[in-house]
């Protein structure tokens, strides 16, 4: 071959890919950032997808961790591990699921670092007699695991005085409640105790409000408890806004929504990723208008671009759903007077309960408990007749009978 012939081929292997780079700016009118820094190291040698993540891995979670100071749920990883590894790779997207389910997973098995790594829930488990439910999340089966209860059982368990009034719901407990799109932040925002600082709710309902959750919303408000909404910068982050504030089918709305964001001051710094819009554009640019996005918080997501919240690492995460609950004027909830000389009322109470079950303790100890001959045919017996009972309730029914006569008349021990 000729040195022409060399020279043509060198020329069309190089600049192929800006050709290429070149028809696709000039189809969708513009050129991404990360597109354009592809360009510039297209020279570069291609390495796998695997090997880039595993090296860059480390590096990554610390920097969603902030040098392991709070837990980095598996998405915030995956953006923090992203840019480079398809500056490496030379690709536009990485499949998010690929790296949270099989490259992140595959990195803790081999490595088995210490860290704190957690996942959504994705199902639950529920106990019988207990009512408890658990959902199999890292975090929430590392909890379960560690409050399983010890093999002995305590015979003269100490009172323990409830500190807190026994509520439910928000009356003399909250008056706010904030909506998290997100569930994968609740093991960060448990972590750093962000509900018990600004006595607030939270609520994270894995994406768009439904029926459920608008009725008891709509019943909060009715009790003056403001809803905050938290929410992608997308167009399902508009969605959610305007269906808390319209409610969903059989399902009333809320008058007051506060939205905290995202909005299109808050992602200046972030990363943003390129999403396939669907649908008819004009019904969409209606929704969003509707919602209450500005024109030019529509461009951008019109573009083709969203921010998702799991772009800011846990440290960034905190510090900036602070200075929003500051912002808004959240503090924490105090009732009025007469609710809290009732409580001390309560207090007084139990710290006096507390002194003569000393006395009791004291009394039970030196005394010698005989224990019936016939306890285990008794309590087959009794579950027998009441299969639906467990063996330590038909014990409490064999030592207070009177709590089975209630539990007739629908009472009972269950709530002692």
């Amino acid at each position: 071959m000729s040195l022409k012939d060399d020279l043509e081929n060198a020329i069309k292997k190089v600049g192929g890919k800006w050709k290429k780079e070149k028809r696709h700016a000039d189809k969708n009118d513009r050129v991404p950032y990360h597109r354009v820094h592809r360009m510039r190291y297209y020279t570069e040698p291609k390495e796998s997808i695997r090997g880039v993540a595993f090296e860059v891995m480390e590096s990554a979670y610390m920097k969603a961790s902030s040098n392991g100071k709070y837990p980095a749920n598996a998405r915030q990883i995956y953006y923090a591990a992203r840019p480079e590894i398809l500056r490496r790779v030379d690709k536009d997207k990485l499949d998010s699921r690929y790296f949270t389910q099989t490259l992140l997973k595959d990195y803790l098995e081999k490595y088995n670092p210490s860290w704190d790594v957690v996942w959504d829930a994705r199902g639950h488990i529920s106990e019988p007699h207990t009512g408890s439910v658990v959902g199999l999340g890292g975090v929430e089966v590392r909890d379960y695991i560690n409050r399983f209860t010890e093999t002995e059982i305590e015979t003269m368990p100490a009172f323990e005085p409830k500190m807190l009034l026994p509520t439910t719901g928000p009356i003399h407990r909250f008056r706010n409640i904030l909506f998290v799109e997100k569930e994968g932040f609740n093991p960060l925002l448990e972590a750093v105790k962000i509900s018990e600082r600004f006595d607030i709710a939270i609520t994270s309902p894995k994406g768009m409000p439904v029926a459920a959750l608008s009725d008891l919303l709509s019943k909060m408000e009715e009790l003056k408890v403001t809803t905050y909404c938290l929410h992608d910068f997308d167009e399902s982050g508009f969605t959610i806004l305007k269906t808390l504030r319209q409610g969903v089918r059989g399902s009333p709305g809320l008058s007051k929504v506060i939205d905290l964001g995202f909005r299109i001051d808050d992602i200046k710094d972030l990363q943003s990723e390129p999403v396939t819009l669907k649908g008819d554009s004009k019904k969409r640019l209606k929704k969003l208008k509707e919602a209450g996005a500005t024109e030019k918080e529509i461009e951008f997501l019109q573009s083709g671009n969203r921010t998702e919240l799991n772009a800011m690492t846990s440290e960034e995460f905190i510090n900036w759903l602070e200075a929003k609950l500051v912002k808004v004027g959240i503090k924490k909830y105090v009732p009025d007077a007469a609710v809290m000389g009732e409580a001390y009322k309560r207090a007084l109470y139990q710290t006096r309960l507390v002194e003569k079950e000393k006395e009791l303790r004291e009394e039970f100890k030196n005394s010698e408990i005989i224990i019936p001959d016939n306890l285990m045919k008794k309590v087959i017996e009794a579950l027998s007749k009441n299969p639906e009972n467990s063996w330590d309730k038909a014990i409490w029914n064999i030592v207070n009978p009177k709590s089975k006569r209630d539990s007739k008349k629908g009472g009972g021990a269950d709530g002692i």
